[in-house]
């Protein structure tokens, strides 16, 4: 763990604002401040049952899990009723090589090696919501409606009540389990079959969810079946829409929190390097209520009302806002920003909300980049944009200087991914229902932002006009130091600071009279953002000066030129500036400012410019450097130097002569150098087989270009582009 963070445990779970999953978070989050852990919780807001194409997107935000950041995850496994998304959500796990801890039940997607699975005991639970009935109440005569048959879950609820009637010399009858699907109609539909006398009424019936429970409940009301007297209802896992139901239901109430408390613990134990503790599955607790003779215990039910109410308060505020309105009327981030920022009391009891956009996000067609630009909306704090990785939290919780937990909630629209909202809490808490409709108009507001605008007054918008450059679309000077600042996720490898000097001399095409300007300046720039990789930061902080921060295991002389060798490529530039027009030199950063990099790097390119300056003074020298750049453009051809000079005046020894005296190289070796130039470039941009970049490259025998390629770079292609290939 990095000794500069907070140690962070991640939640993976869907609607994170479930009365289930919240019990988990919540006790989970309050044993992690108490260990010193910052919890982060990582949710979509829809979490459909079946799969929708206009929802798929929400589901990419379960790829932040991936972050090296995060030192153990609590999966909250029952809340993925999505075959499809249960095996995306597997996929990252089994990359993670932290503590993964499941609650909630296994399914067969989350069995992966190495995890951890900590859950209630559906049997025990179950053998005493039956318990209940018949030693409380004495009812002897008594059905289950579990879930779907064979499914684990609902078998094992079966075993539990089939114990308990055992343990009253009741013998079971199969006739009196009923197989359902957790959910509301399959309650009325064992209710009518029960009022039509299809089957025979029992004393009581228990329900292995709440939801088919009141499904039940609704049809005995309609059709004036009075609850308990005639027929006595218990519920299990006990639902926060209890209220909403007549008569109020008995129900059992799962041990979540202390599984999610178990849990913390048990990451805990493994990252300490200590024994977890022994684990013991939490027991259900009873919650009273009046669909069985125990009738509602006044104080919880008064609890429950006042939720309730607070919600439908909440919710009406909501309703009756005008943020919408407001959101469409706002023409810039700034005035956006201020607005979510007035209505951001609607996310009850949060400390603080960032909204987090990739830099990118106002592109239609563009694949989302790793840099997103954040900014918290609250009013009374500092609104300014700073830059991070996505991967990157600590940049955001180490703002805040106690243990928090941080909800990330996907913003999107359509197939377009724009970023996440991260909610922070002081105390373990969560959101509600209101927040989701919150988010949905905040996500509307933005999308119409980018609509309303042309991307030269969108830029406007995002603050691009003052971080990025408007003709490339990549950083400006004060975006790459903001960027900077920010910091690049760890990974492989050292922190690099490259920096790319083009239109050296004056005489260069890159003067505001040359109509060819911009094509060169975008031939540079495409090269560049060919050299970086998708973690690493690149920009244009001047008229020809371009700078790239990589991290990298190669070396500073390998940086350099691997981007030397992509920028020869593009045809455009060299064809109208020539191979003496730039340079290229690299440092690592260290501990180094952006400024103090910056002057390191010029220095060297102030140096080395003096150098070709000299040479550039020598006779004939603008023919040879015109063959030069005959050389680097197609090196494949180079090697008949008779035919090659045949093309120039003067004697072709004394041509060789002064070839070397202005480029430091032999001609022959300068062939080579141009041919391993063109080698680096398809080892680093692609995927092509060795024997395919030596024949590109001139070479007959791929053999002998391996020998002669790791000769004179030190290294073998396959190291080479392993090293280089980001």
């Amino acid at each position: 763990m990095d000794k500069e963070r907070r140690p962070i445990i991640g939640i993976v779970t869907t609607m994170a604002n479930g009365i289930g999953q919240k019990q988990i978070i919540c006790a989970a989050a309050a044993r992690a401040q108490e260990l010193g852990y910052d919890t982060a919780v990582f949710s979509n807001i829809y979490s459909p049952m079946q799969i929708d194409l206009n929802l798929i997107c929400e589901q990419k935000v379960y790829e932040l899990v991936m972050s090296e950041e995060i030192d153990g995850i609590i999966l909250i496994a029952e809340s993925f009723v999505n075959k499809d998304l249960r095996s995306d959500v597997a996929d990252f796990l089994a990359q993670k090589s932290v503590p993964i801890v499941v609650t909630g039940g296994n399914l067969p997607e989350f069995d992966i090696p190495g995890l951890t699975v900590l859950n209630s005991d559906d049997s025990a639970d179950m053998e005493k919501v039956t318990l209940h009935m018949i030693e409380e109440h004495g009812y002897r005569d008594i059905d289950i409606l579990t879930g779907q048959k064979d499914n684990e879950i609902s078998e094992k609820r079966v075993k539990g009540y089939i114990s308990a009637l055992r343990r009253h010399g009741i013998e079971p009858d199969e006739k009196k389990i009923h197989y359902g699907d957790f959910w509301l109609l399959s309650g009325e539909e064992l209710a009518k079959s029960y009022i039509s006398g299809e089957k025979p009424m029992p004393q009581a019936v228990v329900c292995a969810s709440d939801y088919m429970a009141y499904g039940m409940l609704t049809e005995f009301a309609r059709n004036n079946i009075r609850v308990p007297e005639q027929i006595a209802v218990a519920g299990y896992e006990h639902s926060d829409r209890r209220v909403l139901h007549y008569p109020l239901l008995t129900s059992f109430q799962r041990g979540r929190a202390e599984l999610g408390r178990s849990a913390v613990d048990h990451i805990h134990s493994i990252l300490s390097g200590t024994e977890p503790p022994e684990f013991t599955p939490p027991e259900c607790t009873l919650i009273k209520g009046d669909s069985c003779p125990c009738g509602k215990d006044v104080a919880q039910y008064c609890k429950d009302l006042e939720y309730s109410a607070l919600q439908k308060d909440y919710s009406d505020w909501n309703l009756f806002s005008t943020m919408e309105q407001q959101l469409t009327s706002s023409r810039s981030m700034d005035e956006f920003i201020s607005v979510i920022g007035s209505f951001q009391w609607l996310i009850r009891y949060v400390q603080n909300v960032y909204l987090c956009l990739y830099s990118n996000w106002y592109e239609t067609n563009a694949v989302p980049t790793q840099q997103m630009t954040c900014r918290t909306i609250m009013p009374w704090l500092d609104n300014s944009p700073f830059e991070v990785n996505k991967y990157n939290f600590s940049a955001i919780f180490r703002r805040d200087p106690k243990p928090s937990v941080f909800y990330f909630n996907p913003i999107f629209v359509g197939d377009r991914v724009l970023g996440h909202m991260v909610l922070k809490y002081d105390n373990p808490d969560g959101y509600d229902d209101v927040f989701r409709n919150w988010l949905k108009t905040v996500t509307n507001g933005l999308e119409f932002l980018r609509m309303k605008n042309d991307i030269q007054y969108l830029s406007s918008c995002q603050d691009l006009s003052e971080y990025r450059d408007t003709l490339t679309g990549m950083y400006n000077e004060k975006g790459v130091k903001r960027a900077y600042s920010g910091g690049l996720s760890s990974g492989d490898g050292e922190l690099y600071f490259v920096l790319l000097k083009t239109g050296l001399f004056d005489d260069a095409v890159f003067s505001s009279e040359d109509s060819g300007r911009i094509d060169g300046v975008l031939a540079a720039a495409a090269a560049v953002e060919k050299f970086c990789g998708p973690h690493d930061i690149c920009g244009h902080i001047s008229e020809t000066a371009f700078v790239c921060i990589v991290r990298s295991k190669a070396d500073a002389a390998l940086l350099s030129d691997t981007l030397s060798s992509i920028l020869i490529r593009q045809k455009k530039y060299i064809d109208r500036a020539g191979m003496d027009s730039f340079l290229c030199v690299s440092r690592p950063c260290e501990d180094l400012s952006y400024e103090e990099l910056l002057s390191q790097c010029l220095s060297d390119i102030d140096e080395k410019r003096r150098d070709i300056a000299e040479k550039r003074s020598q006779i004939h020298y603008s023919e040879v450097i015109e063959l030069r750049n005959s050389i680097y453009s197609a090196p494949e051809f180079t090697f008949d130097t008779e035919g090659i000079f045949d093309s120039y005046s003067g004697n072709a020894n004394h041509l060789r002569m002064l070839y070397k005296k202005c480029f430091g190289i032999s001609f022959h070796q300068d062939c080579i150098s141009a041919r391993l130039a063109k080698a680096r470039y398809y080892l680093a941009t692609t995927s092509l087989s060795m024997t395919d970049v030596a024949e590109k490259c001139g070479y007959l025998d791929s053999k002998y270009f391996l020998r002669q390629f790791s000769s004179a770079v030190g290294m073998t292609a396959g190291q080479y582009r392993n090293m280089i290939k980001r």
